[in-house]
Order: structure tokens, then C-alpha cells, then sequence
């Protein structure tokens, strides 16, 4: 399949996202001493790095904030896995969405300072990103940049499963780990220049399935399992060093099970979607002849432009201006 260009300019900006997310695979330098009973964290320097609670959202046990992610990610993550091909708007809402819940709640997890966020209030920030991604998506100037983000995520999704597989994660060299999950990502984007349906078909599959493993292990392992894997390989805050040393990251049977069968449903899901839903990605109409001959004549007369709204105009987007429409269609 030809190279498509409109793509280039956001799998190049989303680039920045991968190495953003890869940043805290930089070396750290910690001392723990436990000379009186109550831990103490220094740095590589010396000095003393204050520790918190290291909340991270997830909730405890089955809380409030941990009830929401259970049913956010199983709400979110059935269709995308099943039908995601068929979303059209929703899909790329989704892409976004997902896109910025993840670079918010690791941004977040690694700039609190000690004294931390309650639970449910970390949650809901991350769910208005979430929202506020979704919402852009749904329009049509964002197609593009959701069907990019769905292909990077995709990847980046299916790179962390792998990651999670082992205890301590899979490469004993941090760094490494996200060199996998970076590989994968970069794949999962670039599939979308030459195989741009199967690539948009693995994006979905992957992401959806991501969300329901994570949902079914919060119900099997609550807070120990993949939830605690995600910790150490977002979680760089020099207040966490203590939790994290005192929560070892072990991938219990039962998430090492939930993960393989994530990882071998996403080709199965994606193969099943484009068998059953054999129609474009796109669902924009595609007007007749006859129709293009009275919107736009070539016998020099022109209609009376249509009134639109900015609404409209948005959402819409170059529907009404065929020659400036992508026809990245998948």
C-alpha cells in the first residue's frame, strides 16, 4: 500500500509522546537505612527524599476509585476489543481519550510531591483528560490524529503486557523494558503508513484487550497484580522509592494467565473484526454524481452556500469540500 503522507506529521508528534512516556527509564541512586525502626530514603547525593502514601488512583481493594476503573476499563475495553473497526467517531474518541488518560496519570504519578493525592480525586482528574480526549476525538479535524493515537496505543499496550510478564518486570535492566515497549509502540504507528486497516484493526484489538485484562485482574488480584506491574514501570517519583521497595512487583499466576490470554486474543479479536465487519472505517457518506453535479457544478454556476454552524462546521468537517477530503478511509 502507497505511503501516506497525512499520516507522517502526527506519527511524528506522537513520537515525542513514546519518548516522553520512556523518559523515567533514566538510572536512579537510592539508600534505604532502617537504623530506628522507620525507614529513611537518600538520594545519590545524600540528601534526605521525604516519602509518601504513593497513591496512584487505583484505589484499595474494591473502593469507590477502584470499582470505577473496574467498570471503566470493561465498558471501554469490550467494544473496542470486539468492534472497535466499526466506532468510526467513537473509536477515535477512544484513541484519544486513552491517549491522554495514560500521559496524564504518569505525569501525575511522578510529579506529586510527598504529601500525594487522595485516590478518588487522582481518578477523577484522570477521567476528565479522559473525557476531554474523547470528546476532541469525536470530531472530525481529530480523525486523524485519533486513528494515530489508536495505532501508537495499540502497540505501546501490547509492549507493556509483555513487559509485565515477569516479576520485576521482564528485563532485570529498567531501561530496557521500555526499550521493548517503545519498539512495540513505533510498530504499531508505522503499520499505519503501509497496512493501514490491519494496523488500525491490531490498535483496536490491542487496546480494548489491555483494558479488559487490567478489569478482570483488579477484580482477581485487586491492587497486587497488573495494577501494582504498571506501578513500577510508570511510577519514577523519588517519594514512591519506599513503596515501591516495600511492594515488589511479583506478576502472580493469575495476571501472568490474564496477560497471555490478553496477548494471544488481540491477532485472534482484530482477524474476527475484519472478517465480520468487512465495511471502510470511515462511515462518511459518499455522495452520488448527481448530487456532486448540483453542489458543485462545472458549467461555472455555483448554489447558494448551505448554512452551516462552527458546531456543524467541526464536526462535519471537510465533508462538504471533496477535494480537501483525506482519503484515509481504512
Amino acid at each position: 500500500m502507497a505511503l501516506s503522507r497525512p499520516l507522517l506529521w502526527p506519527l511524528s508528534l506522537a513520537a515525542f509522546s513514546v519518548l516522553a512516556l520512556a523518559s523515567p527509564a533514566l538510572p536512579r541512586s537510592f539508600t534505604v537505612t532502617n537504623q530506628t525502626g522507620t525507614p529513611h530514603v537518600f538520594d545519590g547525593s545524600g540528601y534526605p527524599v521525604a516519602q509518601g502514601d504513593a497513591t496512584d488512583g487505583s484505589g484499595a481493594a474494591f473502593n469507590l476509585p477502584a470499582l470505577i476503573w473496574i467498570a471503566v476499563s470493561l465498558l471501554v475495553g469490550v467494544p473496542m476489543a470486539c468492534a472497535g473497526i466499526r466506532g468510526w467517531r467513537l473509536t477515535t474518541a477512544v484513541g484519544l481519550g486513552v491517549a491522554s488518560a495514560v500521559l496524564t496519570w504518569a505525569a501525575v504519578i511522578n510529579s506529586v510531591n510527598a504529601s500525594g493525592l487522595a485516590d478518588i480525586f487522582l481518578t477523577a482528574i484522570i477521567l476528565v483528560f479522559f473525557a476531554f480526549g474523547c470528546a476532541l476525538g469525536a470530531f472530525e479535524f481529530a480523525r486523524l490524529g485519533g486513528i494515530t493515537a489508536i495505532g501508537l496505543a495499540g502497540g505501546v499496550a501490547f509492549g507493556i503486557r509483555i513487559v509485565l510478564l515477569r516479576a520485576g518486570l521482564l528485563v532485570p535492566l529498567y531501561a530496557a523494558n521500555w526499550v521493548v515497549v517503545a519498539v512495540c509502540g513505533a510498530a504499531g504507528g508505522l503499520a499505519l503508513i503501509w497496512f493501514q486497516r490491519y494496523g488500525l484493526l491490531f490498535g483496536c484489538a490491542s487496546i480494548g484487550t489491555f483494558l479488559v485484562a487490567l478489569g478482570v485482574d483488579l477484580v482477581l488480584q485487586k491492587q497486587d497484580g497488573m495494577s501494582l506491574g504498571l506501578r513500577f514501570l510508570f511510577d519514577r517519583n523519588d517519594s514512591h522509592v519506599e513503596f515501591l521497595l516495600a511492594h515488589q512487583y511479583t506478576a502472580p499466576l493469575s495476571t501472568r494467565i490474564v496477560l497471555i490470554a490478553s496477548l494471544a486474543l488481540t491477532p485472534i479479536l482484530a482477524v474476527v473484526q475484519h472478517r465480520v465487519f468487512r465495511a471502510p472505517f470511515t462511515r462518511r457518506p459518499v455522495e452520488s454524481d448527481d448530487a456532486l453535479a448540483i453542489d458543485f457544478p462545472s458549467d461555472g454556476s455555483m448554489q447558494p452556500p448551505k448554512r452551516s454552524t462552527f458546531f456543524v462546521s467541526l464536526w462535519d468537517g471537510a465533508r462538504r469540500e471533496p477535494d480537501k477530503v483525506n482519503r484515509f478511509s481504512v
